[in-house]
């Protein structure tokens, strides 16, 4: 996937957040490229995958990746990701005043070219707001197997700041939520990834009724 954006994932770590005390616990995925097996592995020996997302692990795996890789990171690399997931019984609708101004796009009688972009992007289908014919928010989900479908982070676009005067939190929510009930429509469970430092999508995903269900780490190269 990774590939069709022109980047080359380099380094890709999870590992679920809660264990069972009763158990040696579960372990953790790794997926590496082929010049950081050495580096990236030997340091990923050296502690218990539960064990390994704390501040001071993940301060050696970033400063470890920077210095062994020979093309600049892509834009969104993160050495702390948390993974979100939702049901159908767990997910909370939004009823707010965003509700009428989301639409999902439709590629036969879309034209928009900006708009056709997040369709090419996003298999499990765009939902946008738009003001004065331009979008300025969005979200997708992209299929990624016949059971989980994740949602992209919602986001605003460059147009946005200078028409939108309301707080983005509420706009947020609803975005997320309207994603979420196409994926549990669909029979699918919806995930979505976000920094540790998103706090306000933190929040916005904990009210749509999403609970975090893994540690993940993420590092990609632009391709040559």
């Amino acid at each position: 996937m990774t590939l069709l954006f022109g980047l080359r994932q380099v380094v890709y770590l999870f590992a679920p957040a809660h264990t069972d005390s009763r158990t040696a616990g579960p372990g953790g995925v790794a997926s590496l490229a082929t010049e950081l097996h050495d580096p990236v592995g030997n340091l990923l020996n050296m502690a218990k995958p539960q064990e390994f997302f704390r501040p001071a692990w993940l301060m050696r795996l970033d400063r470890l990746v920077r210095d062994s890789v020979k093309r600049p990171l892509a834009p969104g690399c993160e050495p702390r990701l948390g993974v979100w997931y939702t049901t159908r019984s767990r997910f909370q609708p939004y009823m707010g005043p965003w509700v009428e101004w989301i639409e999902r796009l439709d590629e036969s009688t879309e034209t928009d070219p900006f708009a056709l972009a997040l369709l090419a992007r996003h298999g499990g289908g765009v939902f946008v707001v738009r003001y004065s014919g331009s979008i300025i928010a969005y979200i997708g989900l992209r299929a990624y197997s016949p059971h989980v479908w994740e949602l992209t982070q919602p986001c605003l676009t460059a147009s946005t700041h200078s028409r939108l005067i309301v707080r983005t939190n509420e706009l947020f929510t609803a975005l997320i939520a309207r994603a979420t009930r196409a994926a549990v429509e669909a029979d699918r469970i919806p995930t979505c990834t976000i920094s540790f430092r998103a706090t306000a999508l933190r929040r916005a995903l904990a009210t749509s009724g999403y609970l975090q269900y893994a540690h993940s780490s993420v590092y990609a190269t632009t391709t040559p």
